[in-house]
């Protein structure tokens, strides 16, 4: 091999991206969640009381109410509690009690209480259930959740090792409870280079464990979208369950459905659009998604982009302080293919996560060029920023990602008749506007 081709080439961000915590201040930055939130509070403040339901056994009732409690009155990582880091108070509404630990007890208050109230009357129900691993799918964790949610309710669940970890995880624990009442906890300071509506895409198999659908695995599809801040907008699924071979009407259904709404409430059509993928995007799926742009909109440009981990390279920067390859820096594969580092040294985190697990991204373009592999690799880390369910610095994927991951566990264990109720017009007018999933 020559000396010329002997080396990768590569490039860095240079400042990490900001986030915006008012959205009438435009001075409320910060480049971390914590201290944002702690100066400013978050970027939605219409909203001043969450109710709360508690689902727990009675022994741990007083602990969960307690949890509660102290994200109001304030800890020594949360001076001065809700009200500071969220302009906002958690009043509890009711409690509900499970009989034991096992998942038919959970199962059984779960039921007893979706008819107790309008779904619109609670914002969250905070649930403690026990430590499961979440590739079981009978537990409580699933069947709770996907009881509540068919029904119209968000979700939240805490375990034993949040209480003994209360320390780190208040803050996380009130984000992700603002942020399933409907509350917009943080967006990005400035709009990302070259995109107007921003996609998370994918199709997951459903296990129907009351009624199976058929013989044959069937396939839903859904979808997140983000506007130009990285703001979460809203969630889509297909409610007709498909085989594997009728994916690509699910794409095109999904698609459509996004762009409809976008329209509807941005008062604008979408032209650049982005479609982040967990793995390499087909020739079929590609087609099939420029067919439907082009019957929906005409004239536009589309970015696909896959960001997959699931690949051996690894690099190392001996001269960082732990040996590794600094958050924002990346490697030039090709002109439109780079391996990105997200979690590995960086200023603004003392602790690290090992070996930074990189981001393989790729960009194809359709019907010409409109962006470039560094303004991607800028809009996928500013999108690890955006995950609403924790404050932490480091997070290793795109929210667009982690949300289709997180659809993906629970489509995988809910039954049929409750997806088709989630994404019904019923529940879905309820759920769509909220983060109920993560």
């Amino acid at each position: 091999m020559s000396t010329e081709h002997a080396f990768l080439s590569g490039n860095k961000i240079e400042h990490e991206p900001n986030l915006l915590f008012d959205k009438s201040d435009t001075s409320a930055v910060h480049p971390q969640v914590y201290w944002g939130l702690r100066k400013y509070g978050p970027y939605d403040k219409d909203r001043s009381v969450i109710r709360i339901v508690l689902m727990s056994p009675r022994k741990n009732m007083g602990s969960l109410a307690g949890i509660v409690n102290d994200l109001n009155r304030g800890t020594s990582i949360m001076p001065g509690g809700m009200k500071r880091f969220f302009r906002c108070k958690f009043e509890v509404v009711d409690e509900v009690y499970v009989d034991s630990l096992e998942t038919c007890a959970y199962e059984s208050a779960s039921f007893s209480f979706i008819h107790r109230f309008d779904p619109r009357e609670v914002d969250v129900v905070l649930v403690y259930i026990p430590k499961t691993s979440r590739y079981f799918s009978n537990t409580p964790y699933y069947r709770v959740k996907a009881i509540l949610a068919s029904e119209g309710y968000a979700s939240q669940m805490v375990t034993k090792s949040t209480f003994d970890n209360l320390k780190w995880s208040y803050l996380n624990l009130a984000s992700a409870l603002f942020s399933k009442a409907g509350g917009i906890p943080w967006v990005l300071e400035n709009e990302m280079k070259n995109v107007d509506i921003l996609l998370g895409i994918s199709i997951s198999h459903v296990i129907s464990k009351k009624q199976r659908a058929g013989k044959l695995p069937k396939y839903v599809g859904y979808i997140n979208v983000f506007d130009n801040y990285g703001k979460w907008m809203f969630f889509e699924g297909t409610a007709i369950l498909y085989e594997k071979e009728k994916r690509l009407e699910q794409l095109r259904e999904l698609i459509l459905k996004a762009i409809q709404r976008f329209s509807t409430e941005k008062k604008i059509l979408p032209r650049k659009i982005i479609i982040h993928y967990y793995k390499r995007w087909g020739k079929e799926e590609k087609d099939y998604i420029i067919k439907t742009l082009e019957e929906a909109l005409g004239d536009f440009n589309v970015g696909f982009v896959s960001i997959d981990d699931s690949h051996p390279f690894r690099l190392y920067d001996i001269t960082t302080n732990d040996g590794s390859f600094p958050r924002g820096y990346y490697v030039y594969l090709d002109r439109n293919e780079i391996l990105l580092s997200t979690t590995g040294y960086t200023p603004i985190a003392t602790r690290r996560m090992g070996t930074p697990k990189l981001l393989h991204i790729r960009l194809e373009e359709y019907p010409s060029s409109f962006t470039n592999i560094d303004d991607i690799a800028l809009q996928i880390l500013s999108l690890t920023k955006l995950n609403w369910a924790t404050a932490t610095p480091l997070v290793r994927e795109p929210v667009t990602l982690q949300f289709s991951r997180e659809i993906a566990y629970l489509t995988a264990v809910i039954s049929e008749q409750e997806w088709q109720s989630i994404t019904g017009p019923e529940v879905n007018v309820i759920l769509n506007r909220r983060p109920w999933f993560i």
